[in-house]
């Protein structure tokens, strides 16, 4: 006769999960979790968070606790809520030969985002803050929203009429006004817990410190790629249709010819607030860079979305010996005893992390740059500095 062995349960970092209201018994039931935050793709759309449990040991009597539609928690032991959501999908599924498993998946408050009509009517010019603020508060989700708009801010124009000879304003789904928002001056919008943020990409320089991670804990795969998907030369537009700005990177145009992109019908206020927002777009995008798409963590970090990593002991197959990118998104798995985060990277020149001149402080003289800091490296202070540089 074969005797199986039983399967640890899952890390007893998880300090609690609650459906409907009622604590679960993680050391009966809980075989396995996964917890998505943020984007898993970073040229991707607007994500709600997801948490997928696997559980074991049930009765059939159970099954109801586990209903479609009921409130889910995740508390962490060191930060909670790790999730906060609804049950969207429950499975059963009974290949195993030792027990039959509940696979059960739920989405995170930015889900009801997307079911949440707003719009039909003007809405008045205003900081690109306060837009987004009104889009979730006509949604009814203002309570659970956080934003990290731009210091200074963007000013957004009033929206105008889809038939100006009716005056007729379209209403959206409050996901998709997101959407459009977000692409006027580069953001990110993600569930963090029980919290919907907005976070634009300028926003993101003194959020979090920069987390060095240790080296032996970092699984590393060389899926270094660069390709020629720039773009030098820029049409933005501006008052949802009233006109539209140029901007041009005549050396990346030389190198590579002209390539562009743009967004013709933008909120941005005025040409000169779309000149300045389309001179930051094309710094970031005028030249190829070097991308590592993600990493995994063999033991979980205290990790943000727009958060500085530095990893350092890069191999020699790597393009840099240090690289400083920037969290994205990341997904917890947890599988008995053990926490793997996936983490979703972006450049940080790409992700509005460059450093520009004039931030540099008064002190930093051309003579004490560390010289061997490469120009391509320049986007973090602490690779200016003795000793530092990739």
């Amino acid at each position: 006769m074969i005797e199986l062995e039983a399967e640890p349960r899952a890390s007893n970092s998880i300090a609690a999960i609650k459906v409907g209201g009622v604590d679960v018994d993680l050391d009966r039931v809980l075989a396995s979790l996964s917890i998505r935050h943020g984007r898993d793709d970073v040229d991707g759309p607007i994500q709600a968070s997801t948490a997928t449990l696997s559980l074991r040991n049930l009765d059939r009597s159970e099954l109801d606790v586990w209903e479609v539609g009921r409130e889910l928690r995740i508390d962490d032991a060191n930060n909670p809520p790790l999730f906060a959501g609804v049950v969207s999908d429950r499975a059963i599924a009974d290949d195993d030969p030792r027990e039959w498993r509940l696979n059960v998946i739920a989405t995170g408050g930015l889900a009801v985002a997307g079911r949440r009509s707003v719009g039909g009517h003007a809405w008045p010019a205003e900081a690109w803050g306060a837009r987004v603020t009104r889009i979730m508060t006509e949604a009814g989700l203002a309570s659970r929203l956080t934003v990290q708009a731009p210091s200074p801010d963007y000013p957004i124009a009033a929206t105008v009429p889809t038939d100006p000879d009716t005056g007729y304003f379209e209403s959206y789904a409050a996901l998709d006004a997101l959407d459009l928002a977000r692409a006027d001056i580069g953001a990110t919008v993600f569930d963090d817990g029980d919290r919907i943020m907005i976070q634009a990409f300028d926003a993101r320089r003194d959020l979090y410190p920069v987390l060095p991670l240790d080296p032996a804990v970092v699984l590393y795969s060389p899926p270094w790629g660069q390709t020629l998907d720039v773009a030098n030369r820029i049409v933005l537009g501006y008052g949802y249709g009233a006109g539209t700005i140029t901007v041009d990177d005549p050396v990346s145009q030389t190198m590579f010819g002209v390539r562009w992109t743009g967004l013709f019908d933008s909120g941005l206020a005025d040409s000169a607030t779309a000149t300045d927002r389309a001179r930051a777009w094309l710094e970031r995008v005028a030249y190829p860079r070097w991308k590592l798409p993600g990493l995994t963590l063999l033991d979980p970090a205290d990790l943000h979305i727009g958060q500085m990593l530095e990893l350092t002991e890069l191999p020699p197959s790597a393009p840099f010996a240090t690289w400083n990118p920037v969290v994205e998104g990341w997904e917890d798995v947890i599988e008995g005893p053990h926490w793997n985060q996936n983490v979703v990277l972006s450049d940080p020149v790409l992700s509005g992390l460059g450093l520009a001149w004039d931030e540099l402080p008064a002190t930093l003289l051309w003579s004490g740059v560390d010289p061997s800091c490469l120009w391509r490296d320049a986007y973090y202070l602490g690779n200016l500095e003795p000793g530092r540089a990739a």
